[in-house]
């Protein structure tokens, strides 16, 4: 694991927790009045589980196939993380910042993955 796959993890994890901590949050503050007090639990296993399976697929001898699904998730994480950080600091609403993140971060995840395996068949080549 070097430098840049721990950057993921980190990046992943933090990004999950947010998503979760914020959606969770968000969802029952209706009917729970403390309801960040069950957010905040809730990101933090999901932001764990994430950061785990980007580590696991970022581990000594991984497949190619696995290596590739890790680096667009962390692809993914890190440009949703950017994505909440310029839309803070822009005058827009934190529901049109995350959800323009998701996107943003799915074509992102995307283009990764692709771009993992044409490095992939370029080495076997």
């Amino acid at each position: 694991m070097n430098f840049g796959s721990i950057g993921r993890l980190v990046a992943t994890g933090l990004a999950t927790f947010l998503l979760v901590t914020v959606t969770v949050t968000e969802l029952l503050q209706s009917r729970i009045e403390f309801s960040l007090l069950v957010g905040i639990p809730a990101g933090l296993v999901a932001g764990a589980v994430a950061g785990g399976v980007v580590a696991w697929g970022f581990a000594d001898g991984a497949p190619e196939r696995r290596r590739r699904i890790a680096s667009s998730f962390g692809a993914f994480a890190m440009t949703v993380l950017v994505t909440i950080v310029v839309g803070l600091l822009l005058p827009i609403g934190i529901a049109l910042t995350i959800v323009v993140g998701i996107v943003v971060g799915l074509l992102t995840a995307v283009g990764a993955y692709r771009h993992d395996g044409g490095r992939a068949r370029a080495r076997r080549t």
